[in-house]
């Protein structure tokens, strides 16, 4: 009996169905698959060439702009520190306080010459700019009557320039390329100068700067500001006996 109850419960397990052969990716599938890969890796190459690209050409325009912003800062100091003081050059020639055109693109002196070290110099300095291998330099003497013995000093401000020019303006508002005028007569007096520059990087840059007017010409104009009489017109004539006059309610303290 014991047997055949065994037996019988046997029979009524259920049949575990036969482990299947594991399957392998084909051929094509992973030709496939590599490809995605291959595709994925371009275009995450080529992303990240042009950063860094980006990154390079936003450092070299920064770079640029900031040296354009040093040369211009350093030409407009110049220009606005201007000082009416003629200078004699090698050979003995005298030279205008400014030039324009005249062996040099621009020829100054001008004020401000700091001396730390208190050496036997000037506080005015005569520069001049020139463009030498499209480079803007800046040139200074040590003296302003140079001898033929004087050496200049050579500053480069900026590179990959295109064009330069300076232009002068009179007080009457005209323009002129060279400065000062040919057969002048004094009738002109140099108001401001400009500069007109072409570099590779930001294309061309105009800029206008004022020029100081001489102590005599202030003067002048100081002295136009007066009335016939010498007065300004925002003195007050005083009598001298409104002065010596008592005031109102001094009698009354007086008495």
């Amino acid at each position: 009996m014991c047997s055949r109850r065994s037996l019988a419960g046997t029979e009524a397990l259920p049949r575990l169905p036969a482990p299947r052969a594991a399957r392998a990716f084909t051929l094509l599938e992973m030709l496939v698959a590599l490809a995605v890969f291959a595709a994925i890796g371009v275009m995450a190459t080529r992303i990240l060439a042009g950063m860094v690209d980006i990154a390079e050409n936003t450092r070299t325009r920064g770079d640029a702009f900031s040296d354009l912003q040093r040369a211009l800062a350093i030409v407009q100091r110049d220009v606005e520190q201007l000082a009416h003081r003629s200078v004699r050059d090698e050979l003995g020639d005298e030279l205008e306080a400014a030039t324009l055109g005249s062996g040099s693109l621009l020829e100054l002196t001008r004020h401000g010459w700091q001396n730390p070290l208190a050496a036997a110099r000037s506080e005015l300095q005569r520069v001049a700019y020139v463009v030498e291998q499209d480079r803007l330099v800046r040139l200074f003497w040590e003296v302003l009557d140079r001898a033929p013995t004087s050496e200049a000093h050579v500053q480069t401000l900026l590179e990959n320039v295109r064009d330069v020019e300076f232009v002068a303006h009179d007080d009457n508002g005209e323009t002129h390329r060279f400065w000062p005028r040919m057969n002048d007569d004094g009738s002109r007096q140099l108001a401001a100068i400009g500069l007109e520059l072409e570099v590779e990087t930001y294309g061309r840059i105009e800029r206008l700067w004022m020029v100081p007017q001489p102590m005599a010409q202030l003067e002048d104009e100081e002295g136009d500001d007066l009335d016939e009489d010498g007065l300004d017109e925002a003195d007050e004539i005083v009598d001298p006996r409104d002065e010596l006059a008592p005031r109102p309610g001094q009698a009354e303290d007086d008495a």
